[in-house]
């Protein structure tokens, strides 16, 4: 029987990993001398006209990211003036274009503020486990366009997650005792539509507590905090039985909103390797939250799971005798590479004869990233659980969250002033 645990351990006011950055002078990036940039600004035009004369016209807001990008990080385009109260110096900052699917900048600014913001403001000092799920291709294309799909999968694997967690922490359920409300979990999910080799796959991240937390008795005070009981170890056969329940009242729902047939979710129910797969293995321990080691950290993880699309520094072309880029290179991380050998894992590769690259011409790469853009006005991440908001236990989790002391002014003392500058 594991113990419950009431209240939450003080954080301390500053994380390990981070302080004071070393003093040094800023230096404006140069987008225009990426890879990324000269193939987005060599192509677009014939690309747009390609993809019209094939009958396949690009969305609206694919092709808003793609010449917003081209403007980001120049100063043509517009810039801040900064000015420090204590040498007087002074220097420009260029306007970001705040995309969310292509620029490598605003991306990385983007994870870089959701993990921090997660870690210090949402997240309590419990243990956190990453779980993930992948649906079979057959599906997949429901979840690239109607958000409908996606939210039942969330909601489907989210509540199975739950339930399972109830009985691996074994709390009170509310039926016995009616005056204690459902035990919950909280959690944030993440939407991925891309691969690790610029492919299209959509499929879930969830960061979940590794326990659930049960409200105070309706007879206790109103500043009793919520009691956390962690769960016990996370075997195989509750992963097999949570990819099980998944499948079936997913295949269901598909079938209830007509995206699939009768016969075809039958099929489906027959597979012997049902395509789902759900993946439990990497968790963030209390003691290993805020550790020194940076890889080892809650905020590592978070950053994983808000991370870019693909990576900058992976990306080279080619060019041929006129000038002009023939061939774009795609190198894949090293678990994806073919020469690589993990404990219980064969060799991998994207296909035959790949070795670990993934060779592109200009149009079929701009093709794979209209498919990585998210549809505007889409959450990225969700909230669920005690983090959901309106949740009545949100206020007394998430401000366990915060390190003592801390407070919510910004970082930007040594600015004076920021004079917007347009160009003529």
């Amino acid at each position: 029987m594991v113990a419950a645990v009431t209240g939450f351990p003080a954080r301390p006011r500053l994380r390990p990993h981070t302080g004071p950055a070393p003093r040094r002078r800023y230096e404006r990036r140069r987008p225009e001398k990426t890879p990324l940039h000269k193939i987005v600004s060599e192509n677009l035009a014939h690309w747009l006209e390609w993809r019209d004369q094939a009958e396949r016209p690009v969305p609206a807001y694919v092709e808003e990211e793609l010449r917003g990008y081209l403007e980001c990080g120049l100063l043509c385009f517009g810039f801040g003036r900064a000015l420090c109260t204590g040498c007087g110096q002074g220097f420009v900052v260029a306007f970001s274009c705040k995309g969310r699917g292509i620029c490598p900048s605003c991306n990385g600014r983007h994870m870089a503020q959701t993990a921090a913001h997660l870690v210090d403001r949402v997240i309590p000092p419990v243990p956190v486990r990453q779980w993930v799920i992948s649906v079979p291709k057959r599906l997949r294309c429901f979840l690239a366009d109607r958000p409908s799909a996606v939210a039942a999968l969330t909601r489907i694997f989210i509540d199975e997650i739950e339930r399972l967690l109830c009985t691996a922490a074994g709390p009170t359920r509310a039926g016995d005792r009616p005056s204690i409300a459902r035990p919950r979990l909280g959690a944030v999910s993440f939407l991925h539509r891309f691969g690790s080799a610029l492919n299209r796959h959509v499929h879930l991240h969830a960061c979940v507590t590794d326990g659930v937390f049960m409200p105070a008795a309706d007879d206790a005070g109103c500043d009793v905090p919520p009691a956390f009981l962690p769960a016990r170890p996370i075997n195989p056969a509750d992963l097999a039985a949570v990819t099980e329940k998944v499948r079936r009242r997913l295949i269901r729902w598909f079938k209830r909103q007509e995206f699939i047939d009768a016969e075809a979710a039958t099929d489906m129910l027959a597979w012997e390797n049902s395509g789902f797969s759900v993946d439990a293995s990497v968790r963030i321990a209390l003691i290993d939250r805020d550790v020194p080691s940076y890889f080892q950290s809650l905020e590592h993880l978070l950053r994983y799971c808000a991370r870019p699309p693909f990576a900058l520094e992976r990306l080279s072309v080619t060019r041929d005798a006129s000038g002009r880029i023939s061939r774009i290179r795609y190198a894949l991380p090293r678990h994806k590479a073919a020469n690589w050998l993990g404990p219980g894992h064969g060799r991998k590769s994207t296909r035959p004869g790949a070795n670990g690259v993934v060779e592109l011409s200009p149009f079929e790469f701009l093709d794979r990233l209209a498919d990585l853009v998210p549809p505007p006005r889409k959450h990225r991440h969700r909230y669920h659980g005690v983090s959901a908001p309106n949740r009545p236990l949100r206020p007394a989790v998430t401000v366990a969250a915060m390190p003592d002391g801390c407070d919510l002014a910004l970082g930007f003392s040594s600015l004076v002033g920021f004079v917007t500058c347009l160009p003529r």
